[in-house]
């Protein structure tokens, strides 16, 4: 990955004094900005988000040392602190204490295709103490589907959600997303 290189943020605190400083904000919009997703977040609400994933979990950030910027983020926390997923996972059999959730995930548009994503999971699974990880999308995100099942992700079968965002329009919407799950051999 020559000039990328993954951190490991496991604090707020942490987590403020990069947030600006990588341009989380901008790689955050600029993944979920675009189709599929087309919603529209604050810089604030981005930053208490990633504050609070720190703060419950871990976040891995590649940063791109040259521009001195982040490349893409992976934020992960115990299943059990996402009380909505957490009973969705629970009605469809999953043990909550044996999972974390993949929270959020995302990589900037002029470094995809190069292993970002495969790279920040990977590291991730060296960083939680539990085996099982459950991650979320959009139905219709093809891309996301297949990165996640060369990782050995599985789709649950009938585990969804309603998810409820603001627009790109300034509307409320709501779309489904689909669960999946990685349980290694």
């Amino acid at each position: 990955m020559n000039n990328l290189e993954l951190i490991t943020v496991e604090t707020g605190e942490k987590m403020a004094e990069l947030f600006a400083k990588v341009e989380l904000y901008e790689i955050y919009m600029e993944c979920f900005a675009q189709p599929p997703y087309e919603e529209v977040f604050t810089a604030d609400e981005v930053q208490q988000l990633f504050a609070q994933y720190a703060d419950k979990g871990r976040i891995i950030l590649c940063l791109d040392s040259e521009l001195d910027r982040c490349a893409g983020f992976l934020a992960a926390v115990p299943l059990v602190e996402d009380e909505e997923v957490a009973r969705i996972a629970a009605n469809h059999g999953l043990n909550v204490e044996d999972y974390w959730f993949l929270e959020e995930g995302g990589v900037g548009k002029a470094y995809r295709h190069r292993q970002i994503f495969s790279s920040m999971e990977q590291e991730m699974r060296t960083k939680i103490p539990v085996k099982g990880l459950l991650s979320r999308t959009k139905t219709i995100n093809l891309a996301s589907l297949k990165a996640h099942k060369k990782l050995g992700y599985r789709v649950v079968q009938g585990m969804t959600q309603l998810v409820k965002y603001q627009h790109l329009s300034g509307e409320m919407r709501q779309d489904e997303r689909v669960f999946m799950k990685f349980w290694p051999k």
